[in-house]
């Protein structure tokens, strides 16, 4: 990924540099030969970007409407910043122990790709 712009999940967005990436806060971020999402919802996004990419913006919205993908979700909460601070708080502690193996195997596997 080095020197490409890329989108993560915001609880480990931070690793993309150790693979060279430049993290960008989008739900989808294309750049050149790469597409890269952040998160599960945006998982819809970035299906409708790359179809728009690959077979046009009329094809993607007909996608968009034939799943009737219009979120208007009730709360915002969707993102670390505009939600409140004891969710984000217990989020991450719950999942405490999951991101202290994903920095752990990220950290290791980032050494296998350093480029020289």
């Amino acid at each position: 990924m080095n020197g490409y712009k890329a989108a993560g999940y915001w609880m480990v967005r931070d690793l993309l540099p150790l693979f060279g990436a430049e993290v960008v806060k989008q739900r989808v971020v294309v750049d050149r030969n790469r597409v890269t999402g952040a998160g599960v919802t945006a998982g819809l996004d970035f299906g409708l970007a790359l179809t728009a990419a690959l077979r046009g913006r009329e094809l993607a919205e007909t996608l968009q409407l034939l799943v009737e993908y219009d979120p208007q979700p009730p709360f915002s909460a969707g993102d670390p910043e505009t939600a409140p601070a004891p969710v984000v708080e217990c989020l991450q502690e719950m999942r405490r122990t999951e991101l202290v193996a994903a920095r752990e195997a990220a950290a290791a596997a980032s050494q296998k790709f350093k480029r020289p």
